[in-house]
């Protein structure tokens, strides 16, 4: 009998994603302006890490307002391709001790899932190159729910995962899947979000190692109401 369901964010949370993301942003951003779409400029790693999460279109039409569809969707792609080169070359990583975390978990009864502002490849290919596919019972791909708002794709979702649930992650939108579905998280402040986007976590998870411990104490906090 599980124990509950535990709703996973990817970049940021489980995923070191500004290895990869950062210089692939570079490289589409230069693109854009051999294009003359933007004007040349630099990025601090700051700023970047603050695109990470979004779906696609969002990232895009705020990152360079006005920008038409067919050059956002071409940037995506260059950002999608040289993520994946170098994933392939071996410079991806996650977070320090997170497949112990999940596995941790797993072994204690709970369900683990994937929920991401990203596609099916994108999960697939990292979550199979991390060598951590099999501790997930289920991946939820915002891709396949036409982009929707994350919370409701969790909407669509909770009722096949057993009670109770819990969401980790470090951007507002994993917040907000908890708020909109009165349901405690954990706000990862080793992530990429600011520290404002995390000010409605039930809890803060400094490290990935403090996880297990925040989930099993917000589970007995549920059983004893």
């Amino acid at each position: 009998m599980s124990k509950g369901t535990i709703f996973f964010d990817f970049d940021g949370t489980l995923h070191n994603s500004m290895k990869l993301y950062a210089p692939a942003l570079r490289s589409a951003y230069a693109w854009l302006v051999e294009q003359g779409v933007v004007e040349p400029r630099e990025f601090a790693d700051e700023e970047i890490c603050g695109w990470l999460g979004w779906a696609v279109e969002d990232m895009w039409t705020t990152f360079v307002p006005g920008i038409q569809e067919d050059m956002w969707r071409v940037a995506s792609k260059i950002v999608a391709d040289e993520m994946n080169d170098l994933l392939r070359a071996g410079k991806g990583a996650l977070f320090e001790g997170i497949p112990d975390v999940l596995a941790q978990l797993k072994a204690e009864g709970f369900s683990i899932v994937f929920l991401s502002n990203c596609g099916r490849p994108y999960c697939d290919e990292y979550l199979a190159a991390f060598g951590i596919d099999h501790l997930f019972h289920a991946t939820y791909c915002a891709a396949e729910f036409d982009f929707i708002p994350k919370w409701q794709i969790y909407q669509q979702v909770a009722d096949k995962h057993p009670q109770p649930h819990i969401m980790v992650g470090d951007r507002f939108h994993d917040m907000e899947v908890a708020t909109q579905a009165g349901i405690p998280s954990i706000g990862c402040s080793y992530g990429y979000g600011e520290p404002a986007e995390l000010e409605v976590a039930t809890r803060l998870a400094a490290a990935p190692s403090d996880i297990p411990l925040l989930v099993n104490e917000l589970v007995r906090l549920d059983q004893d109401r």
